[in-house]
């Protein structure tokens, strides 16, 4: 598993950063999963995040990050 860290902002400016954690696939399914798969976002304190395009939204739609 490897993951990368980003900056985004909510829609008032307020400063957020993502981690985007990205799960090595095994070789043997490389080709059974999508590749979306096997990358999830979270925000620092835990939260989950949906990607579309280049917003990400807390599952409940509370809150919406643009990067």
């Amino acid at each position: 598993m490897s993951f990368r860290q980003f900056p985004a902002t909510d829609a008032t400016g307020e400063s957020y950063v993502i981690i985007e954690f990205k799960q090595d696939p095994a070789p043997a399914d490389a080709s059974a999963a999508p590749a979306d798969a096997n990358v999830r976002y979270e925000l620092a304190d835990g939260r989950h995040l949906v990607r579309d395009g280049r917003q990400f939204r807390t599952a409940g739609g509370e809150l919406t990050l643009t990067t």
